[in-house]
């Protein structure tokens, strides 16, 4: 009797224990669980994923816009993150006077946040910052570059991208990419205005 039991036991818990397997595993069509998770991230030579959000103003921003142009995107983790204040900050100085250069900036962030961040970056006497913070607060476009920081889901931060810098041709192909696993490691202003001037030859190439 005590064997039957204990066989019994361990039948049911094979059977719990496979059914767990199963429910960690692509269900029928091949869809993951978490699709954000295994999305791949953007890399050199992908066409950059179109996307409209809107800026801090509440603003409409379309990209790739109907002019053709290099398009530089900074996804950030949010304005509660004095690196990326610091880097918004640093940034003022990246686009040159009349360049025909989009700067945007991404985070889930509300426009209303975007707005405070903004204001309170360019009281520091260095002028406004002068390029635009788009909102995408249900992180489809995070997702759709693959930047989603599964790290922090299921709290509070549930949504942040990666700390990336990407630079896209005026053909829409990304040119270069810096996707910072460590948070406190940014590319410089000087990284990434090379990357601009490369890009700004290489439309023509691709």
């Amino acid at each position: 009797m005590r064997i039957l039991i204990v066989a019994a036991l361990t039948l049911s818990a094979c059977v719990a224990s496979a059914g767990a397997t199963r429910a960690l595993e692509p269900d029928g069509d091949g869809a993951n669980v978490s699709s954000a998770a295994t999305q791949p991230r953007i890399a050199v030579g992908d066409v950059a994923p179109a996307f409209t959000l809107s800026d801090e103003t509440g603003a409409t921003v379309n990209f790739p816009s109907s002019r053709p142009r290099t398009t530089v995107l900074v996804f950030y983790r949010g304005s509660w993150c004095p690196y990326c204040a610091r880097q918004l900050s640093e940034l003022r100085g990246l686009v040159k006077p009349d360049e025909s250069v989009d700067l945007y900036t991404i985070s889930i962030d509300p426009a209303s946040k975007s707005a405070v961040l903004a204001d309170r970056i360019g009281r520091d006497g260095k002028g406004a910052l002068g390029f635009r913070l788009l909102s995408d607060p249900d992180h489809r476009v995070i997702d759709s570059y693959g930047l989603h920081d599964e790290r922090y889901d299921g709290g509070e931060f549930a949504g942040i991208p990666r700390a990336t810098v990407a630079v896209i041709n005026a053909s829409g192909r990304v040119t270069w990419v810096r996707i910072s696993e460590d948070y406190k490691l940014r590319p410089s202003i000087a990284e990434i205005r090379s990357a601009i001037d490369a890009a700004s030859g290489s439309a023509t190439t691709k």
